[in-house]
């Protein structure tokens, strides 16, 4: 039976089993799976069902919490968004600095007065759950899709502020740990650690970035292994020199490589991403199940009390005092002050920690790590659900309805890009490198990579966006990258591009996802990007005039030519995106692409159904 398996072997491999799983229904309900991987790992665990025999595991719980920690926190430095802070300057950084510090002042009081913990682990709880984390905060801002500015803020604290918390809670752990020490040994024994970590992390960092720009290191896999292997090298080594440096080491490891040009950055944070998604997500379990629920049992009351204190008073005075002065208005200023998710590193932090100061023989560790825990829990579960309500109580506006991400368009995605953007911000995201450089030169936000890996489209802020254009060369990709799209980043409109012959094929999937049919014809890839790079295409301009008989009708019931292209119409002054269900109106200007050899002087360039007269059209507007 799955109870009496004592094996470490099997206890790890049943966490993973339940982690994943965990994953992938929290996926399926749109919600954050540390919630499911905590419940789990407790309700599974000796103090539960005693399903998972995590006691056979746990003398090397202490190297597995290490280790995973090590490069949960080297991926954090590694995608450390420094251009958040640049954006919207004093907003997130106040939110990153003046955070961690009223949290810490104000949770730490409240869990002294409230539970009697210990100055020294007050405060190192108060350091814990200051550290926020875009591993909760992401999945609620891409399902609310928020305005961009609030947007980015959030995103930003919550890449940062894991840096500066876990810092924080480093500082605090040196405090707990030598209490009775003199004020300056322990000020000396806490920039001791700082400096080796920093040192020991920037050397690392660009040490790997020397052996990544080598021809030691060609194959991706190996890159990746290489990267792994130095990032726990430089920890152990930071952690010898300096106990507890090794976690700083990690952090400005990832961060100074990240600022080093690495072609395939991005690959290797993907990979990072997912190891330490592994990671995190079977170390909750295994730590779930380590819980004493007898000790959160006793504590939840306490423990929700801290939260609401939190919640109620710490948030809203950090977010009245980093918006202080900036362009903010009041309802996302109040926002603000409601969205504070405890996640990943808060936890991760606390259970290294806890397991330290078990070691040291602390008798008020587990109490500290239950209250974490509570505190993590009741703000996963209590922000998640009123995110919804409170965007809408508070009117906040939701991403830009007039932006445009094109993705995979080629040469041909460029030109209808220029098109639109007469009064669409546009975007790209596309494999081509001479296309995306072309367009960031000409200063369009474009991104190189796979629509289909979700980790691009973050990049490119897709939870923002407002409309779509998926234009591959291949329907099936298509298809792919807009379920993405739709079911992922909540992208209102997405616009499709199909070969001949796929729009039966992919009927049922477009109308069950609500997509529509770009260009309301056939698309080409490969005959429209060739003419496109061989600049064989000339832009023409028509307007349609009152008495055209293609008025009423929809643009796939029209007949459009061989060698033409419609790119965009202009109503009333608006650039609108061709697709099957756009109705022709007088006044239209419709923007095409074409080839002139194909089209003979005078001839119409797009004609009515063929039930209507042969000869009506749109006419050139003198």
């Amino acid at each position: 039976m799955l109870a009496e398996s004592a094996n470490p072997t099997s206890a790890f491999v049943i966490a993973v089993l339940i982690a994943i799983s965990a994953q992938m229904i929290a996926g399926r309900l749109r919600f954050p799976p540390i919630l499911l991987w905590l419940v789990s790992g407790m309700a599974l665990g000796p103090y539960g069902l005693h399903l998972l025999n995590v006691e056979s595991i746990e003398p090397a719980l202490h190297t597995l919490v290490e280790l995973g920690l090590a490069i949960i926190l080297f991926e954090g430095g590694l995608n450390l968004n420094l251009k958040a802070l640049r954006e919207h300057g004093w907003v997130v950084g106040r939110l990153v600095t003046l955070g961690p510090l009223l949290t810490t002042l104000i949770g730490g009081a409240s869990a002294h007065y409230i539970t009697g913990l210990g100055w020294p682990l007050a405060l190192l709880f108060g350091a814990l759950v200051s550290v926020g984390g875009p591993t909760v905060i992401l999945p609620i801002v891409r399902e609310m899709r928020l305005g961009r500015t609030i947007n980015h803020i959030l995103t930003g604290e919550a890449m940062l502020i894991d840096v500066i918390g876990a810092i924080l809670a480093i500082v605090m752990l040196q405090v707990a740990l030598t209490p009775d020490m003199p004020v300056s040994f322990v000020i000396q024994d806490i920039v001791t650690k700082a400096a080796v970590g920093a040192a020991i992390g920037m050397a690392g960092g660009k040490l790997v970035a020397l052996l990544l720009s080598s021809s030691w290191a060609r194959d991706f896999e190996l890159r990746s292994v290489m990267t792994l292997a130095s990032a726990w090298g430089f920890f152990l080594l930071a952690d010898h020199i300096a106990p507890q440096a090794g976690l700083l080491a990690m952090l400005m490891m990832g961060a100074t490589l990240q600022r080093m040009e690495l072609p395939d950055l991005q690959k290797l944070r993907h990979f990072k991403g997912s190891l330490s998604m592994l990671l995190i997500s079977v170390l909750f379990v295994l730590l779930a199940a380590n819980l004493n629920l007898n000790i959160v049992r006793v504590h939840l009351p306490q423990g929700l009390f801290i939260f609401a204190l939190l919640a109620l008073i710490a948030r809203p005075l950090v977010a009245a005092f980093s918006t202080v002065g900036s362009k903010l208005q009041w309802q996302e200023t109040a926002y603000l002050a409601g969205m504070a998710p405890r996640g990943v590193v808060a936890a991760a932090i606390a259970s290294l920690f806890s397991l330290i100061l078990q070691e040291q023989n602390q008798a008020q560790a587990d109490m500290l790590m239950a209250l974490v825990y509570i505190i993590i829990m009741a703000s996963v579960l209590i922000y998640s659900l009123i995110a919804g309500p409170l965007k809408r109580y508070l009117d906040i506006a939701g991403g830009d309805d007039r932006s445009v991400l094109i993705i995979g368009g080629g040469q041909i995605g460029a030109e209808i890009g220029r098109a639109l953007g007469e009064d669409r911000e546009v975007r790209f995201l596309d494999l081509n490198a001479e296309v995306i450089t072309n367009l960031q030169r000409s200063g369009y936000e474009a991104v190189r990579g796979n629509a289909l890996d979700p980790l691009y489209m973050e990049i490119v802020h897709a939870e923002e966006i407002g409309a779509a254009l998926v234009m591959t060369g291949s329907s099936d990709h298509n298809m792919l990258i807009a379920r993405l799209a739709r079911d992922d980043f909540h992208i209102p409109e997405v616009y499709v591009a199909l070969q001949e012959g796929d729009e039966e094929k992919h009927a049922s999937l477009i109308h069950q996802l609500q997509l529509q049919r770009l260009f309301a014809k056939p698309y080409k890839f490969t005959y429209w990007n060739d003419q496109a790079y061989r600049k064989r295409l000339i832009y023409e301009t028509r307007h349609i005039e009152p008495d055209s008989l293609l008025i009423g009708h929809r643009m796939t019931e029209v007949r459009i030519p061989h060698g033409v292209q419609p790119i965009a119409i202009i109503r009333d002054g608006k650039t609108c995106i061709p697709h099957d269900d756009v109705r022709f109106q007088a006044g239209d200007e419709i923007k095409m692409l074409m080839r002139p050899e194909r089209i003979q002087d005078g001839q119409p360039l797009i004609l009515p159904p063929a039930s209507d007269k042969s000869n009506a059209s749109i006419r050139v507007q003198a």
